[in-house]
């Protein structure tokens, strides 16, 4: 009888002793709930950070910037402006004393995004943006496509580079940034929450990958077959808030990838009593359920998140 790693993990976490951080360079994926928030440290221990969560998840970002000693980020990327990508810069930049500005403040050296000039509306109507436009200031710029920040190790590209932009009147998920990520080697596509459609358009520049982060939280409409094709990823990771009123991630994003190794961090369907259907019976032979913050090296090993204490290392799913 199989047993599922929805329950093998926990196990391994509870007779395994936690180190701080993993040695080295990698990405750190942090728990923030329902939204996306991710750290990446180079060979010589520069941050970089992709969205910042829901308000609620600053918690769990300043958590993950202090397991790793960091009191200043090289460059902080939001994929767009809706409140589980954006909410928690705010509160993580306020630092300890929750207050803004004061001499605790995170130092942010370069803050990219979408857009915020008249042109680039409409935008959200929320409090976590008006908060982001007002911490932000004039520290923030518009990434267009092709841009590139480069350290010791790492690159990172805003893809669409030649591409017609979105129109105008496209959601918000429509308007965002998809980045590539080369990390010692490793090459990662983060896609924000942009439609397939549009990822297979943006991803022929970053395709084939090490690592996909999957669009939209695992959503229905993040993932395709063509995407999946084109990327051809060796390891995918998704997370989303644990029983989420949108059902993330969708059994068909994880049909999509039932052959090959993916974490998920968390999502609906993994509790029992939550209003959205069981994943179990939807997890393929190679998925694992995380229930907290996940570590990925470069060379693809794994090390999973012990609330407060760090991380252990974990086999690849069985």
């Amino acid at each position: 009888m199989a047993i599922l790693p929805s329950l093998l993990l926990p196990v391994f976490l509870l007779f395994s002793s936690p180190d701080p951080v993993p040695e080295g360079p990698g990405l750190h994926f942090i728990d923030v709930g329902q939204g996306s928030a991710l750290l990446i440290r180079n060979r010589e221990g520069e941050v970089v950070l992709v969205d910042s969560g829901p308000p609620s998840g600053a918690e769990a970002i300043q958590r993950a910037l202090a397991l790793h000693g960091v009191d200043r980020v090289a460059l902080w990327i939001h994929s767009h402006h809706d409140a589980d990508h954006i909410g928690g810069f705010a509160r993580v930049v306020a630092g300890a004393d929750r207050s803004w500005p004061s001499a605790d403040d995170l130092v942010v050296e370069a803050l990219w995004d979408r857009g915020l000039d008249k042109d680039d509306g409409p935008f959200p109507d929320s409090d976590a943006l008006a908060l982001y436009r007002t911490v932000a200031g004039d520290a923030r710029v518009r990434a267009e496509p092709g841009w590139v920040f480069t350290a010791a190790g790492l690159r990172l590209e805003v893809l669409g580079h030649g591409l017609e932009p979105v129109a105008a009147t496209a959601p918000e998920n429509d308007r965002g940034l998809a980045l590539c990520l080369e990390l010692e080697g490793m090459r990662a596509l983060l896609p924000g929450d942009l439609p397939a459609e549009r990822l297979v358009e943006l991803a022929t520049d970053c395709a084939a990958v090490d690592l996909l982060w999957l669009s939209h939280h695992g959503a229905l409409g993040g993932s395709s077959a063509a995407l999946v094709d084109l990327v051809d990823p060796r390891v995918a990771v998704v997370g989303a808030g644990h029983d989420n009123g949108y059902c993330h991630p969708a059994p068909q994003s994880l049909a999509l990838l039932s052959d090959r190794p993916l974490w998920i961090l968390d999502g609906a369907g993994i509790g029992p009593d939550g209003g959205c259907p069981g994943l179990a019976t939807d997890l393929g032979p190679a998925h694992a359920l995380v229930g907290g913050d996940l570590w990925i090296s470069p060379e693809l090993r794994v090390f999973l998140g012990s609330p407060g204490a760090g991380f252990v290392a974990s086999e690849p799913p069985p």
